[in-house]
């Protein structure tokens, strides 16, 4: 599982950030939790519940979503997807999210190539 530098968080969760992804790492259940992810697609994000990261496909490497978002609840995490989108619109007035989230990471660590 891979998190961006720049992850954006529902309100409700911000002071749970390291409990959450120490959940989500170590497979503990949060019926709760939603991420949003970059799509692998041409779509711009997913969402996913947090039970879904369990199973076998996504502990492969190449198959492990990048998380951008983590949100309570899937209608936190629609709203966390639309204020994503108008971050993305604002910095870069277009919707390319992979360009933005990966020079978010680039900022975050100057040695990121």
């Amino acid at each position: 599982m891979r998190f961006c530098k720049k992850l954006y968080l529902s309100p409700s969760i911000q002071d749970k950030r390291r409990q959450i992804i120490w959940k989500l790492r170590t497979g503990r259940p949060q019926p709760t939790i939603y991420l949003i992810a970059l799509a692998g697609n041409e779509d711009l994000f997913e969402i996913y519940h947090s039970g879904m990261l369990k199973q076998r496909y996504y502990k492969k490497k190449e198959n492990a979503p990048y998380i951008v978002g983590i949100a309570q609840g899937y209608s936190g995490a629609v709203d966390l997807v639309s204020e994503m989108l108008t971050d993305v619109w604002r910095e870069t007035n277009s919707y390319d999210v992979r360009a933005y989230f990966k020079t978010a990471a680039r900022l975050k660590q100057p040695n990121n190539e």
